[in-house]
C-alpha cells in the first residue's frame, strides 16, 4: 500500500512538472507574470494601491516593460518630476484601468496616452502633457478617487475618465500585499501576505488553472451591461471632482472585446449633460487577431491604441475642449 501511495505521489509530481513545462513553452501565462510594482496608497481611502514611483525597466502585466515617474505614473522617462504648469501648457489627466495603463503594450510610447500627447502637441504647436493615471483592475470607484486625491497635483485642464463596462463592477479591485503584488478581493486560497501565494505567482500552471475555473464558474453570466449600474454614481463623483479643481471632465467609453455599453447607459450620460465619446465601434475596425495584444491577451494592441488616441484628439479639438490659447 505504501509503495502504491508513493508511486501515485511520484506520478502526480511528475505530471505537474511536465504540465508546468508545457504551459511555459506554450506561453499562455506570460502576460500574467509581473514584478512587484504596486504599493499601498494610504492617503485616500478608496485607492487601495498605485504603482511604485521611480520604477526603471520593471516588468508589468501584459509583457510591458515600464518606467514610472515621481508620482508612480507610467512614463517614458523614469522618475520624471514636474514643475508648475507653464502659462501656455495644456495638461490632461487620464484615469482608467488596464487598457489606459497599457497592459499588453510593451513600449510606453505606444500607449494611447503617450500617442495623444504627441498628436495634440503637433496639431496645436504647444506644450502638451498627458498624465497616465491608469492602473490595472481599477473600477470607477478608484477612478473617481483618483480625480479627487491624485490628479489635482498635476494641475490638469482636462480630466478624462476612460471606462469599459467591467469597470462598473466595484468588486474587481483587490488590495496589495507586503511585496507589491495585487491580491484579488475574492481570493481565498491563503492569507493576503502568505508565502504560498508568492510561490504560486511564479508557477505558470497556476494561471491556466485559475482561468479554466473562472471560465467554468462564470459560464452562465451575461456580458451585457446593466441598463444603468448603481456604480454610475462614481461617474458623477468624477465629474464633480474635476469641476471642483477647475478642469473639464470628459468620459471616454473605450472599446472592449465581448462587452458593450447599453443604450440606456449612454442616454443617462446625455441626460446628465456629461461630455462623453463612445469608442466602442473601434472593435469592429480590427480582426480579433489584430485587436488583441497577443494570442492570449485580449487587451488592445498598439495599433488599436493609436486609433484611440486619434479619436480622442479629434473629439477634444472639434468640441473646443482643449484650450486653444
Amino acid at each position: 500500500m505504501s509503495k502504491t501511495i508513493l508511486y501515485l505521489i511520484y506520478l502526480g509530481v511528475v505530471s505537474v512538472i511536465l504540465l508546468e513545462v508545457a504551459v511555459r513553452l506554450w506561453g499562455y501565462s506570460n502576460h500574467y507574470i509581473y514584478d512587484p510594482i504596486y504599493t499601498p496608497f494610504p492617503s485616500c481611502q478608496d485607492i487601495p494601491y498605485v504603482h511604485k514611483s521611480c520604477l526603471e525597466q520593471a516588468r508589468a502585466r501584459g509583457l510591458a516593460v515600464i518606467n514610472t515617474d515621481s508620482l508612480g505614473l507610467r512614463s517614458e522617462e523614469t522618475c520624471a518630476r514636474y514643475n508648475k504648469k507653464a502659462e501656455q501648457e495644456i495638461r490632461i489627466a487620464v484615469a482608467g484601468d488596464s487598457i489606459t495603463f497599457g497592459e499588453g503594450v510593451p513600449e510606453t510610447s505606444d500607449t494611447y496616452c503617450s500617442q495623444l500627447e504627441k498628436i495634440l502637441a503637433k496639431r496645436l504647436s504647444r506644450q502638451v502633457r498627458v498624465f497616465n493615471f491608469g492602473v490595472s483592475a481599477y473600477s470607477v470607484r478608484e477612478m473617481a478617487a483618483t480625480a479627487a486625491c491624485r490628479m489635482p497635483e498635476v494641475q490638469p485642464d482636462i480630466m478624462i475618465m476612460a471606462v469599459i463596462p467591467e469597470d462598473f463592477n466595484l468588486g474587481r479591485t483587490g488590495t496589495v500585499d507586503r511585496w507589491g503584488y495585487t491580491v484579488h478581493a475574492s481570493s481565498d486560497i491563503a492569507e493576503k501576505d502568505s508565502k504560498i501565494k508568492k510561490v504560486l505567482r511564479s508557477i505558470h500552471l497556476t494561471y491556466l488553472i485559475r482561468d479554466v475555473y473562472y471560465s467554468l464558474s462564470n459560464k452562465n453570466e451575461t456580458d451585457k451591461q446593466e441598463e444603468v449600474p448603481e456604480s454610475y454614481e462614481y461617474v458623477k463623483k468624477f465629474c464633480k471632482a474635476a469641476i471642483t479643481h477647475n478642469a473639464t471632465p470628459v468620459v471616454v467609453l473605450l472599446p472592449s472585446l465581448g462587452h458593450s455599453f447599453s443604450d440606456e447607459f449612454k442616454e443617462r450620460l446625455h441626460r446628465d449633460n456629461v461630455l462623453f465619446m463612445d469608442l466602442s465601434d473601434i472593435v469592429s475596425q480590427f480582426s480579433k487577431k489584430d485587436y488583441m495584444a497577443s494570442a492570449f491577451d485580449p487587451h488592445p494592441s498598439p495599433p488599436v491604441h493609436r486609433v484611440i488616441a486619434k479619436r480622442i484628439a479629434d473629439y477634444l479639438l472639434s468640441h473646443n475642449i482643449v484650450p486653444q490659447k
